[in-house]
């Protein structure tokens, strides 16, 4: 078990479980106001900061679900599905215990692997932003103050 993507897994399990509209069929607040709402002084990266990280999650999930059922289902049943014992998620799962444990692992790596993706395409992609600025005429002209 990989305990910070275990870690992310429970956080993006209750960010998926949560009801944005309070189960009254509208949410209390606009997207807006919940993109630009602030913390205050609270402890922790604040709500975009996880929102963020939630979708990061979701969007690796997605791409496992389509690649992988087996993957999630055992998201599902580990994170989702509740608090459960891991006997009853291999019956679940209709395998040992020690089966679900290595799929478990397994997907903890797929994560880890996706996550470390994002990252070389997010560096890459600032990569190509600075070679760009420093092609760019003018660049280094002064400003009169």
């Amino acid at each position: 078990m990989i305990e910070y993507i275990h870690a992310r897994m429970f956080k993006w399990a209750a960010w998926s479980k949560r009801k944005e509209d309070g189960g009254m069929g509208y949410a209390p607040r606009s997207s807006c106001a919940n993109l630009v709402s602030i913390r205050g002084t609270a402890p922790g990266p604040g709500r975009v900061t996880e929102d963020a990280d939630a979708l990061e999650i979701d969007g690796i999930v997605t791409k496992l679900r389509a690649a992988s059922d087996h993957q999630y289902q055992v998201a599902f049943w580990f994170y989702l599905a509740g608090n459960m014992t891991a006997g009853r998620i291999a019956k679940e799962l209709n395998c040992s215990e020690r089966t679900t444990y290595n799929r478990l692992h397994s997907l903890h790596l797929a994560v880890k692997e996706a996550l470390e993706d994002i990252d070389i395409a997010a560096q890459d992609r600032a990569a190509d932003v600075r070679a760009a600025a420093r092609q760019l005429p003018g660049k280094n002209v002064r400003r009169a103050t």
